[in-house]
């Protein structure tokens, strides 16, 4: 009985068996002459080991703020494939992967934890503000707000990162060029840390801070004020730069409008600069607004309303939204010499930063 008829009816005798036997030792010593033939070499297990971490470290690049992290360029394949070309001697990608893992090598992605900059009273400057907190946290009358201006968007068919639940595909414009938005979606957003609570308010022309006063005077007059009748003061937490920059008169010159038209202080704290992932609002209210959101195409401002709208947390987080088309010119100035200060008064420890405005 030939082989070919065993495989074909997977019946055999002891001398098929035998004979089968046969085929396989003779097709291993081919493959064995074979690779030999090739010039391909073996290498002694351990020997294999060492010689593959130093080519590894000939190909990997150092962390410059820490030293004990290193990356490489090349993918298991490629460096399969380089040392093969460097040595001589083949090696799976699987057995490059597996070494690579011991080594403590995994695919990362780089995280945006490194300050641009240095501010000099960055740690003081925290603790003043946990300070603020604290003790405005006892008073349950006072409100304590996060203010920002989250990323701009522009309205029509483009493309935005993330995933939905669709049923066919999403078809965006195969460029991003700002000719073919439709408008410009700027959201301000006021989150309360008291009740958890956000107001969003979407913007079409600019971030002012104009736009910043009309945003929290629409918060106090609807919301605020029924929620905190016997307020005194109000604790805002901002960023140190934008709209609500602490270098800018121009923002004192609106807060000093806000808490006149209030009746209400202003007790203003400035992050430090180059720290406003630090502000509340990133990590409490924007952060699930951008999962709320990713994937879906901003096609009319209707979407937009709807989609943040829909922000929602096991935690009970809720979001308010509304639609600001008021236009607002860039550029404003304001003279130092025309603000009131006799209505601001600054924090004996980083006076730029923290600041009260007198009702």
């Amino acid at each position: 009985m030939s082989v070919t008829h065993w495989i074909l009816t997977g019946k055999q005798s002891n001398a098929d068996a035998k004979s089968w036997k046969v085929y396989v030792i003779q097709f291993l010593v081919f493959v064995s002459a074979s690779l030999a033939v090739a010039g391909k070499k073996t290498s002694d297990g351990s020997e294999l080991r060492e010689r593959l971490i130093s080519f590894i470290d000939l190909h990997k690049a150092g962390s410059p703020t820490d030293a004990s992290i290193y990356w490489i360029s090349l993918s298991y394949k490629q460096l399969a494939a380089k040392f093969y070309e460097h040595s001589g001697i083949s090696v799976s990608h699987g057995l490059v992967k597996g070494l690579l893992n011991e080594l403590g090598y995994r695919y990362r992605k780089p995280y945006k934890v490194l300050p641009t900059g240095v501010y000099a009273h960055r740690d003081a400057q925290f603790k003043i503000i946990f300070k603020l907190i604290a003790l405005l946290t006892v008073a349950e009358n006072e409100p304590i707000i996060s203010v920002d201006c989250k990323k701009k968007e522009r309205l029509g068919p483009l493309w935005r990162a993330g995933k939905c639940l669709s049923t066919g595909p999403i078809r965006v414009s195969d460029h991003d060029y700002k000719h073919l938005a439709k408008g410009i979606v700027v959201p301000h957003g006021i989150y309360d840390l008291r009740t958890q609570t956000g107001y969003i308010s979407i913007g079409t022309s600019s971030e002012t801070a104009e736009f910043v006063f009309d945003n929290l005077m629409w918060w106090w007059t609807e919301y605020g004020i029924h929620q905190y009748p016997d307020a005194k003061s109000i604790l805002l937490l901002c960023d140190a730069g934008g709209a609500n920059s602490y270098r800018h008169h121009i923002f004192k010159h609106w807060m000093l409008k806000f808490a006149e038209e209030t009746g209400v202080s202003l007790v203003i704290c400035h992050y430090p600069p180059y720290a406003s992932k630090w502000n509340p609002i990133e990590h409490r209210l924007f952060c699930h607004i951008h999962r709320a959101t990713a994937g879906i195409v901003f096609d009319n401002y209707q979407t937009v309303v709807d989609t943040i709208g829909n922000t929602s947390t096991e935690t009970g987080i809720k979001v308010t939204i509304r639609m600001n088309w008021k236009f607002y010119k860039t550029g404003e100035k304001m003279d130092k010499k025309k603000l009131d200060k006799n209505r601001i008064k600054a924090h004996p420890e980083i006076p730029e930063l923290n600041y009260r405005i007198a009702a």
